[in-house]
């Protein structure tokens, strides 16, 4: 305590200082940094190295747009693109079309029916999976060029905050002085343990541990049943496939699934509730998956001659949360702050959202020399606020897999929710691009806090009445069928969701936007919606469609291009 109250008078000789050098740590960093901030960024461990949260989703792209255009990196603009990707950051990532969902039952064949899908329209953008040691220290090398320092095996143990700055120690003893710290470290934050921020118990209804890794000879799904066996409109390889049973499900995210793929792995995890599946003893996590799987008849030929191309990591629970994430020069961010689960693939979209709301306000604190707390309030909110709604969003998943129809019935809400997300925030960015009003954003970052649901009640309060659903059928006062029945009923009748998705049709397991439905959206948002949605629908597709076909940005020829490797790929 003596030795870090000497720091106390020293001069801090960055502006700020990053813990780890993840997507998260590198993104900020390159922003702060072109913003003419001394940026130190410090991390224990070295690149290229293994990490989860591979997958986008179109929210996750439109942020990576808007951030790069808000904080003029245009590098960020790359990763928001399977073709940026491709020619200027990495060819060993995949290609992600579609989330694909085949719900099983254990000792029984795989029920065609029992199968969903959500298509992403390519027409907009191409989604990708990242493969995350190239992605991440591709980003490092941005934020180097950018003017940040650089430190690798450095680990941080000590961070003490003062008046005038903060002090962080490393294990050797190497001291460093800043005016504010970023932790972005993850679970093991040295922040979070400093100051014991971690909650204990978790507030977080979702309850699950993991088993996950790389693997070669994984077989594309649809190579094993006969064409025509599912309803589904893309192949299930050229997506995030997503294995679902009761109490788990298992993620397959190739990196090998298009025409160029110079990567043979895939990306492969099985997620279980402890309480249904607890951890076994004497057992490897791979025996523990080699065993799992044989369970399932249509799942375990899938990785029939599958094998790792690193060690397995096996967690306990996998979710934490914190108290605080933000205090007095000191922030908690990404997953350092807290962690929910990989389904629905959301957590590059929340990590996005934060650098998005904490960048600006971090710039202008420095410039103003004015660290208050108040500043970045919404910071914390907004942290707090996705991690809550991607909790009810999982749990009430995991849930539902208790019977398919209720499975079926809250896909549909979350894909709704996608939608209606997508919208809110292709419209706020529009309007960004046409004003240059910064306050847009800042309005946007309001809506965000609440998982980005559209700001009109009655779209999130079927999303409540839906969750309070799933919650009842957890603790068993109403039955699944029953949960289900008035979810589907809820979705049927109301009146701000645009009939051409068909979110309510029970027969449509595949919410597939063709440029036909595009069409009819439209207008049905001028003439039949409700106007408040109807603007929204009206400004969010005319955006995309705006800037997909703006010139400079469409190419025929290529175009005709990828609509033939479309073709091909079913």
């Amino acid at each position: 305590m003596e030795e870090a109250a000497s720091h106390a008078h020293d001069q801090p000789t960055s502006d700020v200082a990053i813990i780890g050098s993840g997507i998260a740590g590198t993104v900020l960093a390159s922003i702060l940094s072109r913003a003419g901030l001394d940026v130190l960024l410090l991390d224990a461990g070295t690149h290229p190295r293994f990490a989860v949260g591979e997958s986008t989703i179109p929210h996750t792209s439109m942020l990576m747009h808007m951030v790069a255009k808000r904080y003029d990196v245009p590098e960020i603009e790359e990763l928001a693109s399977f073709e940026g990707v491709q020619g200027r950051v990495s060819p060993a990532s995949g290609i992600k079309r579609n989330f694909g969902f085949l719900y099983h039952r254990e000792g029984r064949s795989q029920e065609p029916a029992e199968a969903n899908e959500l298509p992403l329209p390519g027409i907009i953008n191409t989604e990708n999976h990242f493969f995350r040691q190239d992605v991440d220290a591709w980003m490092l090398s941005v934020a180097v060029r950018y003017g940040a320092t650089v430190h690798q095996r450095v680990n941080v143990t000590d961070v003490d905050i003062d008046d005038n700055g903060a002090t962080l120690t490393s294990s050797t003893g190497e001291t460093w002085r800043t005016r504010f710290v970023v932790d972005a470290s993850g679970f093991r934050s040295p922040l979070a343990d400093k100051m014991d921020l971690r909650e204990q118990p978790s507030r977080l209804r979702h309850n699950a541990r993991t088993l996950f890794t790389h693997m070669i000879n994984v077989k594309p799904y649809e190579s094993l049943v006969p064409h025509g066996t599912h309803a589904n409109v893309m192949p299930w390889s050229q997506g995030t496939l997503h294995h679902l049973f009761e109490g788990g499900w298992i993620w397959v995210i190739p990196f090998n699934n298009h025409a160029k793929a110079r990567n043979p792995l895939v990306s492969v995890g099985l997620s279980l509730d402890p309480r249904l599946y607890p951890k076994p003893e004497n057992m490897t996590p791979e025996e523990e998956f080699r065993q799992f799987i044989a369970k399932f008849p249509d799942i375990a030929p899938q990785f029939e001659g599958a094998r790792s191309v690193r060690e397995w990591v096996s967690t306990g629970r996998f979710q934490y949360s914190s108290k605080q994430t933000v205090g007095y020069r000191w922030c908690l961010t990404a997953h350092a702050s807290g962690f929910i689960d990989a389904l629905f693939s959301r957590g590059l979209a929340n990590t996005f959202e934060i650098i998005n709301a904490l960048g600006w306000r971090l710039i202008e604190a420095v410039r103003d020399d004015d660290f208050a707390v108040e500043r970045f309030k919404l910071v914390e909110e907004l942290e707090q606020g996705l991690l809550d709604f991607n909790d009810d969003l999982v749990a009430n998943a995991y849930t539902s897999w208790k019977h398919y129809d209720l499975w079926d019935a809250w896909f549909r809400v979350w894909s709704v929710n996608q939608r209606l997300s997508n919208f809110e925030i292709n419209r706020a960015y529009g309007r960004y691009l046409k004003t240059g009003d910064r306050h847009i954003l800042e309005d946007y970052e309001r809506h965000a806090v609440h998982g980005t649901l559209a700001e009109y009640q009655p779209a999130r309060q079927l999303f409540a009445n839906a969750s309070e659903q799933l919650r009842q059928v957890h603790e068993g006062m109403v039955a699944p069928r029953v949960a289900a029945e008035s979810i589907m009923k809820s979705l049927r009748t109301a009146d701000f969701l645009p009939p051409a998705l068909g979110a309510g049709e029970p027969l449509n397991r595949c919410i597939h936007v063709t440029p036909g439905k595009v069409v009819s959206m439209l207008k049905w948002a001028k003439n039949d919606a409700p106007p408040e949605v109807g603007r929204l629908v009206h400004e969010g597709l005319t955006y995309f469609l705006g800037r997909r076909f703006a010139p400079g940005k469409f190419n025929p020829v290529s175009e005709v291009f990828k609509a033939r490797r479309r073709v091909k790929a079913k």
